[in-house]
């Protein structure tokens, strides 16, 4: 049976000229391909929506260009000066400013729907305003946890361990021709005249809740994300340029086609040629992540362009390459969550390692429960907790400490 959606565009047409006619109806459009693109739409819902797609070609064209992450991203920003509950209210104004200004321009109803769904996206909303529970969400005072700092922790090679963080400038001289300078924006490696050929290795830990930035010797830049190690000599020697890592990095390697860069990340080694790309390997997890975004990598001879991603599965050992939107494996490097349709237990892993909490489930269904979202990465852990408790799609609770997840 068709649904009302089928038939009802956000337009009537007479004469072949298309006149903006039902606002509502386009914010319930807007309203379910937001749903659509954040992976939070009901099997129900996803009839609707294909129903209209599938009614008028124009709509199909629409539901492309409105779904397309690449505009929606870019608007992150201009819902963000709006608390939550007020977001979706904005984009209603927004629409029926659109329609108010000229009521009868073709185009006019499509940019007030595009407005709707790029903003509420771009806003880092878990959809939640369709299927919203009554009340304000739940009250969790106890984890009013802020985001994670800038800081790290430096393991000399006489195991010596010094606290780095965005508050404190020092320089250390371990090894003569080499300084070790701490600033604002992380830590430098700078070599000096007459390094020595002496091999001696540091280690960059970030525990859980930091995040921290080095710069090695030859210029290489490492952006390591929570509960990561990096261990590296201070200053490199021979053909190639060694390191050993585990946990999430985002690198960008210097230029040196006659040393190139290879990260030991466990049993595999993964050769570097002046390179822009994310490393996701933690040994907590099954799979290993790289994420090539510009240059060249090649791991157990397997060689990947940009815009893909080698997938290496510890368990079976098996190695694969996908072709991926990198936004969605560097968005943390840039300040932000992005999630697409990812199970509960995984995007918890994930913001536990920032937020430093514990969890656990009352249901094991409320594992697999799927969420899509983009999220400013510096948000309060009490937002983002109540943002998801607000979708009625799971219960949150505290207990003995620990947030604890279960099915409504």
């Amino acid at each position: 049976m068709t649904t009302p959606f089928a038939t009802a565009g956000c337009y009537t047409h007479k004469d072949r000229k298309y006149r903006t006619m039902d606002i509502q109806k386009c914010i319930d459009i807007a309203r379910l391909l937001a749903k659509k693109l954040t992976g939070s739409i009901t099997p129900e819902e996803n009839q609707q929506l294909d129903e209209w797609r599938l009614a008028d070609r124009r709509h199909q064209e629409l539901a492309d260009k409105l779904t397309d992450e690449k505009d929606y991203l870019v608007h992150q920003q201009e819902l963000e000066q709006f608390p939550p509950a007020e977001r979706w209210e904005q984009v209603e104004q927004t629409i029926r400013k659109q329609n108010h200004r000229s009521p009868f321009a073709t185009r006019r109803w499509i940019a007030a729907a595009a407005a709707a769904v790029l903003l509420v996206l771009a806003a880092g909303s878990i959809y939640y305003h369709y299927r919203h529970t009554a009340g304000e969400g739940i009250q969790l005072a106890a984890l009013d946890v802020p985001a994670g700092t800038h800081s790290a922790q430096l393991v000399l090679s006489n195991n010596e361990i010094i606290y780095l963080n965005s508050d404190s400038k020092c320089i250390y001289n371990e090894l003569k021709g080499v300084q070790i300078v701490q600033e604002s924006d992380g830590v430098k490696f700078l070599p000096q005249k007459d390094i020595p050929d002496t091999l001696i290795y540091n280690q960059i830990r970030t525990l859980q809740g930091m995040e921290y930035h080095i710069t090695l010797g030859e210029g290489t830049k490492i952006f390591m994300n929570a509960q990561s190690t990096l261990t590296h000599p201070l200053a490199f020697r021979g053909k190639e340029r060694l390191v050993k890592f585990e946990g999430e990095a985002y690198f960008e390697v210097a230029k040196d086609s006659k040393h190139p860069f290879v990260i030991e990340l466990g049993d595999k080694r993964l050769q570097v040629l002046g390179t822009s790309f994310n490393v996701h390997a933690y040994p907590d997890e099954d799979l290993m992540q790289i994420t090539l975004e510009s240059g060249a990598l090649k791991m157990d001879g397997t060689r990947i362009r940009p815009g893909e991603q080698i997938v290496y599965d510890r368990k079976s050992h098996e190695l694969t390459v996908h072709a991926v939107d990198t936004k969605e494996f560097v968005a943390w490097h840039e300040g932000h969550f992005l999630f697409r349709n990812e199970r509960l237990e995984d995007i918890l892993r994930t913001l536990s390692r920032w937020y430093s909490f514990d969890y656990d489930f009352a249901d094991q269904a409320a594992r697999d429960v799927r969420f899509g979202a983009y999220l400013s990465r510096y948000d309060n852990m009490k937002t983002i907790i109540n943002m998801l408790q607000r979708t009625g799609l799971v219960n949150v609770a505290v207990k003995d400490g620990k947030l604890l997840f279960g099915i409504p």
